[in-house]
């Protein structure tokens, strides 16, 4: 009855608690300036150039930020959500 009791706590203990504050999240996006502006980061290199080629390619506008962040004009928002996808399947099947 006693390892019952502890399992439940245990297992009521890890269910109740908080999420991680983006401890896993790779990709931070930013939409909402007033601008017309959006930016995002990109924690893998790999990914990260290979998207900053295809932008170029594609002829969207884009500069990095200070932070490292990608900025961009909100009208070219579903093209680099096309291009984001394509990059990410790519490295994925990649690897």
């Amino acid at each position: 009855m006693k390892t019952l009791t502890a399992a439940i706590l245990i297992g009521l203990m890890i269910a109740c608690s908080p999420e991680p504050e983006g401890g896993l999240v790779e990709n931070e996006v930013e939409a909402t300036r007033s601008d017309g502006t959006g930016s995002f980061k990109m924690a893998n290199r790999e990914i990260r150039e290979e998207t900053l080629q295809m932008l170029g390619d594609a002829g969207i506008e884009y500069w990095i930020g200070d932070d490292g962040a990608i900025n961009y004009n909100l009208v070219d928002g579903e093209e680099i959500d096309k291009i984001g996808n394509d990059v990410i399947l790519t490295y994925i099947r990649r690897n």
